[in-house]
């Protein structure tokens, strides 16, 4: 979120020295906007992430996520080489009016949630969702973000997608692509079947955007008119939104008001909006407002963790697989024994 900020500064000055007539050099975006980045890490509200009187103490406690190995050729230069790649092309998107538009709405829509998480002194970690969800997916997948806690959260400061999980299929290595991951095709989970969590009624839908450009180059996609890329985002219970993001283009069968079975399937995962590489965005909210929800933790049911059944209340964290126990009908491809390679054969 800091980042969509400081974008979104760097853009409103350039608005008013090119109102101003003042002459700035080309660079002037750029150091603009490291600056304004630091800036806001040390007096902003990222300043350091918000401790509440729930779930105190369980940050001592986290196991933080292992390192899993970067996708594409971008993984020669390791995490680091990618977030600095990836964060430097999204300034770009300050050319990009759906886009920025959107940056301003999430601004203002965390910074309203800020201000009611201040209010209620609750972090979140209190308000878990009462329904338990089965995995939005079959066979094995490996969470690679997320988590519960500050620490483990990728998202930590977004208050909406607080407890947000990002879903790939990876073999035994964690490797997630064959070749060299530089076509959607190569990835493991790109057009696997995704499917409704837990029933509900479908209250949003998108799916006109392509697969965002350069995959395995750790390249931004600030073309496309959402960041959040097509995604479907269902009503399952009062105060419970889940959002099903970064799916195939066209793959999403459903229509907003259609009520929807526990199961069946939604879209095809894929690699629209800013993503990394193909993956599940997948978080649930209290609001249907996409910026403007408060992210729950997940129930999740039907499933195990690393081999193991899932605990009633237990939040996975990244680095962990997980694999839903939920009898199908279709034939599905086990991650987990799958040689590396396409197969033809559905998710």
């Amino acid at each position: 979120m800091r980042i969509l900020v400081a974008l979104a500064g760097v853009a409103v000055l350039a608005l008013i020295a090119r109102g101003l007539a003042w002459p700035l050099p080309g660079w002037t975006p750029v150091v603009g906007y490291f600056a304004l980045h630091a800036l806001l890490g040390q007096v902003g509200p990222w300043a350091a992430a918000p401790k509440a009187v729930a779930g105190d103490g369980d940050d001592d406690e986290a196991i933080l996520a292992p390192e899993l190995p970067i996708s594409g050729p971008i993984g020669r230069l390791g995490r680091r080489g990618l977030v600095a790649l990836f964060f430097t092309t999204q300034m770009l998107l300050l050319f990009n009016p759906f886009q920025l538009v959107q940056v301003t709405r999430q601004w203002f829509g965390n910074a309203a949630l800020q201000r009611r998480e201040r209010a209620t002194g609750s972090d979140g970690r209190d308000r878990p969702t009462e329904v338990r969800y089965r995995l939005p997916f079959d066979g094995e997948w490996l969470l690679c973000n997320g988590g519960p806690t500050p620490k483990t959260s990728h998202s930590w400061d977004v208050l909406g997608q607080r407890f947000a999980l990002d879903f790939v299929v990876a073999d035994a290595e964690g490797r997630r692509h064959v070749g060299r991951g530089t076509r959607v095709t190569d990835y493991l989970a790109y057009g696997c079947d995704i499917v409704a969590a837990a029933d509900g009624e479908v209250v949003a839908v998108e799916q006109r955007i392509g697969d965002a450009p350069l995959v395995g180059w750790g390249v931004c996609d600030v073309t496309a008119r959402s960041f959040i890329g097509n995604h479907v985002l269902i009503r399952h219970a009062e105060g419970e939104y889940a959002l099903y993001a970064h799916l195939v283009r066209g793959s999403v069968p459903v229509a907003v008001g259609q009520r929807v079975r526990c199961g069946q399937r939604i879209g095809r995962c894929g690699h629209s909006g800013h993503s990394t590489e193909p993956h599940l965005h997948f978080h649930v909210q209290d609001a249907a407002e996409l910026f403007g929800g408060m992210g729950r933790p997940i129930r999740f049911r039907d499933c195990t963790i690393d081999g193991r059944s899932i605990e009633d209340g237990q939040m996975p964290t990244a680095g962990q697989r997980l694999q839903s126990t939920v009898a199908i009908t279709r034939v599905v491809a086990d991650a987990s024994s799958r040689p590396l390679q396409r197969s033809s054969a559905p998710c």
